[in-house]
């Protein structure tokens, strides 16, 4: 295929590496999927053997030999360190920084509650004062409604009529008042139940926060406490400092005990195992994201070609058809797309092998999907649109 394309096999150009990418991406899912399910296994079996042989060896450390002994040794010298740096952050920082927050919490709800405790008479003293006026407003109208009768018996239409209207102007000033009045009325209660509303939100939310901060300072005390036994703290250095050997080891190491020996040499293989499906999942998320962010790239750009197409055939009697040519690197770099779904399709063997999955990738993500090369195949593409489109601007 030559690098120069109308707008309508550009449009189609780019769809079909939009799907060649999907095709591509649903093949790494897959893999995807594989792996988590492995790495679950692997996981679950590595920790449940890391925590059985921690215990083990802590409890026989004078039995397992001087290789095994030194290395946990020198650990437990780190160990102890960080420990004691732990310790003194409880104390100096972590304790009295949750008090405070627990302390800050109660003290700005003990505050909500004052508020709403203002709140509440001034609001009320303001109600029964609208109350009031309503009750005399609601006499004069009463009043002038009965002057009103008086005057309209018989001839009295007649005979009073600029009393009549005076009076009843006077009955609408009142009526319009009393409307005033029921409206201040409504909105002192809105404002109660809003502000009731909203303070009951926020004391909630306090609420929640001091329960937080009280259960959070109770859960560093209590850490506190226990590393302020200086046994506990031993036996805890103990722990990590074997822990930390174990979980670590990438080959075999000495050891007297040879049961111990035998399952510290299938520890490696887990250890291997965990990290090999570590290092496949990170690669298969690095993949993925960026083909995710190549198709989004391609699909706007699509969308701009297909704007073109719409322009191009509305003002067809005066606007020339566009000729893009396209730059090589932009073509061979989408001519990768094949190779690298049949790199990843196998995705039944792959699964098992995630170091063989990496070799293969580790490539394509340092070198053909570099940040690099997809910064000049998008420039690529947006540069050979606009020297296209200088046709239409003359």
């Amino acid at each position: 295929m030559g690098n120069n394309f109308s707008l309508n096999r550009l449009s189609e150009y780019i769809e079909r590496n939009i799907k060649k990418i999907g095709d591509v991406r649903k093949e790494v899912e897959e893999i995807q999927v594989g792996f988590n399910s492995a790495y679950v296994e692997w996981k679950a079996e590595h920790d449940a053997t890391l925590e059985r042989l921690t215990e083990v060896i802590v409890d026989r450390l004078e039995e397992v030999g001087p290789e095994l002994q030194g290395v946990i040794r020198k650990q437990l010298a780190v160990e102890k360190e960080n420990i004691a740096s732990y310790r003194q952050k409880l104390r100096q920082e972590l304790i009295p920084e949750t008090q405070t927050e627990a302390d800050v919490a109660l003290a700005e709800g003990k505050q909500l509650t004052q508020k709403l405790r203002q709140l509440n008479p001034r609001l009320d003293k303001r109600e029964e004062k609208l109350k009031a006026q309503r009750v005399s407003l609601e006499g004069n109208l009463a009043q002038l409604n009965q002057q009103m009768r008086e005057l309209s018996g018989c001839l009295g239409v007649v005979i009073h009529f600029p009393k009549i209207n005076k009076l009843d102007r006077q009955r609408q000033q009142v009526i319009g008042k009393l409307d005033a009045l029921q409206q201040d009325l409504k909105e002192v209660r809105e404002e109660w139940q809003s502000s009731q509303h909203q303070i009951q939100e926020e004391q909630e939310a306090l609420q929640a926060r001091w329960q937080a901060a009280t259960l959070k300072l109770a859960q560093l005390q209590g850490e506190l406490a226990f590393l302020d036994d200086e046994s506990s703290r031993e036996a805890l250095a103990r722990s990590r400092a074997a822990r930390h050997v174990i979980d670590n080891l990438k080959e075999p190491i000495p050891c007297s005990i040879q049961d111990l020996a035998q399952e510290l040499g299938g520890m490696v293989k887990l250890n291997l195992q965990t990290d090999d499906y570590q290092e496949g999942l990170g690669s298969v998320g690095s993949l993925m994201s960026l083909l995710d962010g190549i198709t989004e790239g391609l699909t706007r750009f699509h969308e701009s070609v297909e704007g073109l197409i719409s322009e191009q055939k509305m003002h067809s009697a005066y606007l020339p058809k566009l000729d893009v040519s396209i730059p090589k690197g932009v073509v061979a770099f989408h001519e990768m797309w094949d190779g690298l779904r049949d790199k990843v399709r196998d995705d039944g063997h792959l699964c098992k092998h995630p170091v063989e999955f990496v070799a293969a990738i580790r490539p394509v993500l340092d070198e053909g999907l570099s940040e690099a090369n997809v910064k000049a195949m998008f420039d690529g593409l947006g540069g050979a649109l606009k020297h296209a489109t200088k046709a239409w601007r003359g």
